[in-house]
């Protein structure tokens, strides 16, 4: 449906009730990833702006649309910011992150593998 939503249409489906069933799957998930990260560590209103900054790296950086991209991004911030808070502190595992951010919009503004053509033509 998120592909061609009018060829869903078509064959019936409600894209209204399909956009309501996925905020419920993902408000569910987002739950159960706060139910499994609470006994980690303690929980406050600030908890989740670090993940969610990470995650945003994630996707700015792999590309859009492209799940190799993803991947790939995960592990480099994820080793990157590893390697930092071994050698320079974990106060600079933001600086790092929102740098990659930049270098990567600024040499390739569709991430490493984004599908920019393919993105222009949806839009």
């Amino acid at each position: 449906m998120a592909q061609n939503e009018r060829a869903a249409l078509m064959l019936g489906i409600n894209s209204d009730r399909m956009a309501n069933i996925a905020l419920c799957i993902g408000a569910a998930l987002a739950g159960i990833a706060a139910i499994a990260i609470m006994p980690l560590s303690n929980i406050n209103c600030e908890s989740g702006y670090t993940v969610l900054t990470t995650a945003i790296a994630v996707c700015v950086i792999g590309g859009l649309g492209s799940w190799g991209g993803t991947i790939i991004a995960s592990l480099v911030l994820g080793l990157g910011t590893t390697i930092m808070s071994a050698f320079g502190g974990t106060m600079w595992n933001s600086v790092l992150i929102f740098g990659l951010i930049i270098l990567i919009l600024i040499v390739r503004p569709s991430g490493l593998f984004g599908k920019q053509k393919e993105l222009e033509e949806r839009v």
